[in-house]
């Protein structure tokens, strides 16, 4: 714990409140810098490490360590070096840019814009002026301004700081720039925690589960002009997330990307989220992107997107090899991909154990690539372990509820687990296994069982999911599939090629498992073959091998 730190929680042990330390605080800092105060500080010994003009630079960390709820209120605030990175990209030297932070905390990014803007001969007053700021939390505003008079201590303008919602109406609008580090909540805490305004000013055609911090990036288009740029750290499940789509249409239509960064390392302290920042401008057409990754900001060159496709402009960052595979419709020319619901799982408990009669049932963690672990490898199910879980198919059809589900399932099919370094996937030939949520079930034309099974070992095929769907798994490495993004899956034009990859899917899961690696880079290498594109073979091999 800091001298500061400690000073506040022992002035709020004098003060009675944490709202009187840190107006005390914020006072004692003023009169230490030379800027008027709303009231004096009191004469506290407490207060002794703020009395010193550089404990300035220390309010908003202090600040940014007491913040009750962090987790909840998704308050982190924004490292300096991420900040510097955003404004080499929006603030273009010589323009007077006139720059908001919708969600500005305690002042990184609009104290940094208005150095930027100093530096570059504005006057400081002036520069003072450009900036404009909102936020929620009241001390966090309080710095804020405290901060901008500094730079401005001759000024009778006091900064444009509001304590308000930023997504709510802006008076100022339009801006040059939009910057920030918006809260990241997601959806089930934003109906209790958002605020009447957020919801209010919640943009329409946004999907329900689309986080709040892609809301103030929707919002912020509208706060700039033509030629306005806009960019605000965002969760890295932004760029392949169904939910979010509404707004990578919507940045389609209104500009372009046309410089992004992410990490697939946490880079903010305090929370394992990871992070990514789209530039984008308002305007322009797309292109070729300026990509950047990691915590020192590695340069990954120009990458280009299909459109409302931004996971390709972060593979690079996450080793996916660009492929550009010759495809000839969808795997939805083959049938139907289902996804199950909390109702199949919590209806099938009553009828699962591990006693001798029932089929089986097949959960994710029992799904390989061309193998089913079912009886050779525990699983869990309903917080139990299972030895080789079966389900009772004569009491739950007797029971009913389930009964046109399951026999709706137990038909020749394949089953695919939704997450894996991978797609992983099996053909159930005979159609007796019933699949555990969140398996995905795809139900083929008559005769194209392997084919199917062969799409979805295909390296190219592989690469483009990872690539399309980055960030969404739980794990930054892992790809996740829900049924709607399996069948959008791309069948290879060469069919000839295929057909001769689905008869090596067939030898491959039929193999014994010491043959089995082989068996699966033999049905790799064709496949590859079938879709014109070798690029992902030796990079599909290595996560195979590493699962």
């Amino acid at each position: 714990m800091t001298a500061f730190t400690e000073s506040v929680l022992a002035t709020q042990d004098r003060l009675g409140s944490r709202a009187d330390a840190w107006e005390a605080v914020i006072s004692a800092v003023a009169e230490a810098v030379g800027v008027a105060p709303a009231r004096r500080a009191p004469d506290l010994p407490e207060l002794e490490p703020w009395r010193d003009p550089t404990s300035l630079e220390h309010l908003a960390d202090t600040h940014e360590g007491l913040v009750e709820g962090r987790q909840e209120s998704g308050t982190f605030y924004t490292p300096l070096s991420l900040v510097g990175w955003i404004l080499d990209r929006v603030l273009v030297p010589g323009e007077q840019a006139m720059v908001l932070d919708p969600a500005c905390g305690a002042g990184h990014f609009l104290v940094a814009a208005a150095r930027r803007l100093i530096a570059q001969g504005t006057a400081p007053a002036r520069a003072v002026a450009l900036v404009h700021g909102v936020d929620l939390d009241p001390v966090a505003v309080e710095i804020t301004r405290l901060r901008l008079r500094a730079l401005a201590p001759d000024s009778a303008t006091e900064p444009d700081v509001r304590l308000a919602d930023g997504l709510g109406e802006h008076p100022s609008a339009p801006y040059d720039v939009v910057v920030g580090n918006p809260p990241f909540l997601g959806q089930l805490r934003r109906r209790t925690a958002a605020s009447a305004t957020a919801r209010a000013a919640r943009p329409t055609g946004l999907g329900p589960y689309a986080d709040t911090s892609a809301v103030f990036l929707r919002r912020s288009l509208d706060l700039v002009g033509p030629g306005g740029r806009v960019a605000l750290v965002q969760p890295l499940s932004l760029l392949g997330a169904r939910d979010s789509a509404a707004i990578r249409h919507t940045v389609g239509e209104r500009g372009a990307v046309t410089a992004f960064w992410a990490s697939l390392r946490p880079v903010f302290s305090g929370t394992s989220v990871l992070t990514c920042v789209p530039v984008v401008t308002v305007g322009a057409s797309a292109g070729p992107v300026a990509t950047w990754h990691g915590p020192a900001f590695a340069s990954a060159g120009l990458q280009q997107a299909p459109e409302g496709e931004w996971g390709p402009l972060a593979a690079s960052a996450a080793g996916i090899p660009a492929v550009a595979p010759r495809t000839s419709g969808t795997l939805s020319d083959l049938g139907t991909c289902t996804a199950d619901f909390r109702d199949q799982y919590y209806g099938l408990i009553p009828f699962v154990s591990d006693g001798p009669d029932g089929v089986p049932l097949i959960t994710s963690g029992l799904i390989d690539p061309a193998e089913s672990r079912w009886g050779s490898a525990t699983t869990r199910f309903a917080k139990m372990t299972h030895e080789a879980p079966r389900v009772d198919l004569p009491a739950l059809h007797a029971e009913g509820s389930l009964s046109a589900w399951a026999t709706a399932r137990l038909v020749p099919k394949v089953l695919i687990a939704t997450q894996g370094q991978v797609i992983e996937a099996v053909v159930d030939e005979a159609g007796r296994w019933l699949p555990s949520v969140p398996v995905l079930t795809f139900t083929p034309q008559t005769g194209r069982l392997w084919h199917v099974l062969a799409v979805l070992l295909a390296p190219p095929v592989v690469a483009l999911a990872a690539a399309r769907y980055l960030g969404t798994a739980l794990a930054p490495q892992a790809i996740k599939l829900s049924a709607r993004q399996v069948a959008a899956l791309p069948l290879p034009a060469d069919t000839a090629g295929w057909d001769r990859g689905a008869e090596l899917a067939c030898a491959a899961q039929h193999a014994e498992a010491t043959e089995r690696p082989a068996a699966l880079r033999a049905v790799a290498e064709v496949m590859c073959s079938a879709y014109d594109d070798t690029a992902a073979l030796e990079w599909w091999t290595g996560r195979l091998r590493a699962r």
